[in-house]
């Protein structure tokens, strides 16, 4: 395996990544994603915590859902974490307050999805809610929490993307990082088995191709146009996938750390056989690379 790519591996395998649920407390009007029933409990999150604990480092977790805060024992696993030394990264769409449950703000990173200014994200998220995930993103700020935000693009929103940015700073007083998101391409959509939908189109169109390659070169984007966004990412209904996003499962809850390590080394050796030029960090899915592949080789 390529060196860069070997010592990058060895950062990745000390972060996890836990969807516990689909389940969500709003209706986007782009949303993607199922919303299967399945909530993992907070025992069983623990035991695979403490399961991978004992073969690797842990330094970080970070949930994701569906809406995390919608469970009520979410706080409590999330302080039991902290007491034991690991950082907890936690994305939301900020709407449910439950800041003040956490013990330990300064060990926790609140990763909020705000898709743009005021009119834009009401129009996706719901009437209202810019205003309570910017309040909360101040608050959150504020409260000694550390804070980013996750950001979804379209054709609507990208010319915007500088007044947004200062906006921020405006309103909360200080820079902040954004990470932005071209809304998933029609190659993601078609191909991946359960984030499949595609919902509105009209007022959040898909960026052209000349749009997202301006995006990758001129902003900070998930995926990274140098990839490497590889995780073990343990999903709702138990499974397993080599990264948050996976198209295919490594395996599952049940397995063995160890065998989950060698099934995501397996698919980044099949990267290096199928991309022998590419320097990248690479990707678990190289058919599929969130249906960016053809952008993220023009970046």
């Amino acid at each position: 395996m390529d060196t860069n790519r070997k010592k990058h591996v060895q950062t990745v395998l000390k972060h996890l990544y836990i969807n516990p649920l689909e389940r969500c407390n709003l209706r986007c009007a782009i949303c993607y994603t199922k919303k299967t029933d399945p909530i993992l409990p907070k025992e069983t999150i623990l035991a695979f915590i403490h399961k991978y604990k004992k073969v690797h480092t842990l330094a970080s977790v970070t949930f994701c859902g569906g809406e995390v805060f919608t469970l009520p024992y979410f706080p409590g696993l999330v302080n039991t974490l902290t007491a034991e030394g690991i950082f907890v990264q936690i994305i939301t769409n900020g709407t449910i307050d439950r800041l003040h449950e956490f013990s330990q703000p300064n060990a926790m990173n609140i990763i909020v999805s705000l898709d743009g200014l005021e009119t834009y994200h009401d129009a996706n998220r719901g009437k209202g809610n810019f205003a309570k995930t910017t309040n909360f993103l101040k608050k959150s700020l504020q409260a000694g929490f550390h804070a980013e935000i996750f950001s979804i693009v379209t054709k609507q929103n990208i010319a915007d993307l500088d007044e947004f940015e200062n906006y921020l700073t405006t309103f909360l007083g200080q820079k902040i990082s954004v990470t932005y998101h071209p809304r998933k391409p029609l190659a993601y959509l078609m191909h991946h088995p359960t984030s499949n939908i595609v919902g509105t189109v009209k007022g959040f169109d898909f960026l052209a191709p000349r749009e997202m390659v301006q995006l990758l070169k001129e902003r900070k984007t998930f995926p990274p146009k140098k990839l490497g966004c590889y995780q073990i990412a343990l999903m709702s209904d138990g499974r397993v996938y080599g990264c948050c996003e996976g198209v295919t499962s490594i395996g599952t809850i049940d397995d063995d750390v160890e065998t989950l390590f060698q099934h995501l080394y397996s698919r980044l050796n099949l990267w290096e056989k199928t991309n022998p030029q590419d320097r990248c960090l690479g990707c678990t899915s190289p058919d599929f690379v969130c249906g960016m592949k053809e952008y993220i080789s023009e970046s």
